[in-house]
């Protein structure tokens, strides 16, 4: 009976949270108090890639560092280089399919289409928000000789739900994909679920204020 059961990661046992503090002012930088918590060796997967998160009542700020060298986008975000991030505004753990709480953005080192970045959230029923337009969206891109980095902001009037004075924490995780070799994830693996369909497996980020 047991070896007909699907093989589970130990990150499947318990839910992963994680601090995102408050950026006053200023623009977003490799400091280690914004790092995220890799989750990879939970996930058995490899990590080659550092992302910075903080947060404000106008926006989300991102750095991110990859340390393998950029190879492509592509029109399939999974067959090129980009960074997928999603959003759960009000992280609705028991909501099986995604709400108008929910974003799923994709990110790109190099212009696709004349945009860096837009939000791909598809929804599977009639609880939807208008997508938000790319112009909206903040990308800075860096090609290194060895990697990339990419600094992000996305606004708050982009993030559907967003209220973090009544809802201070967040359903969050990403997707880093590049063109040679399987993906980076945060909280779940897209090896075992297609995370963009069910936000309930999703990280927590507790949006936390230094002076609390």
């Amino acid at each position: 009976m047991f070896e007909e059961l699907p093989s589970l990661c130990p990150v499947q046992f318990f839910g992963v949270s994680a601090d995102c503090l408050f950026l006053p002012r200023g623009a977003m930088r490799a400091d280690k108090r914004f790092l995220l918590p890799s989750t990879s060796e939970l996930l058995d997967e490899d990590s080659f890639a550092d992302l910075y998160v903080a947060w404000n009542f106008d926006k989300f700020s991102f750095l991110v560092d990859v340390h393998v060298p950029f190879q492509k986008v592509d029109d399939d975000v999974r067959k090129g280089d980009s960074i997928e991030l999603f959003f759960d505004t009000r992280d609705l753990k028991s909501k099986g399919v995604v709400s108008r709480f929910c974003h799923h953005f994709v990110f790109y080192p190099a212009q696709i289409h004349g945009f860096y970045g837009r939000e791909v959230t598809r929804f599977r029923n009639e609880d939807v928000h208008r997508l938000c337009h790319p112009e909206d969206l903040t990308v800075s891109p860096k090609i290194l000789d060895n990697g990339y980095r990419l600094e992000i902001e996305i606004p708050a009037h982009c993030l559907t739900g967003f209220d973090p004075m009544s809802f201070p924490r967040i359903g969050f995780t990403y997707r880093i994909n590049r063109a040679e070799g399987p993906p980076q994830h945060f909280a779940v693996s897209s090896n075992e679920y297609a995370i963009e369909q069910y936000p309930a497996m999703w990280g927590t980020l507790k949006l936390v204020k230094q002076d609390d």
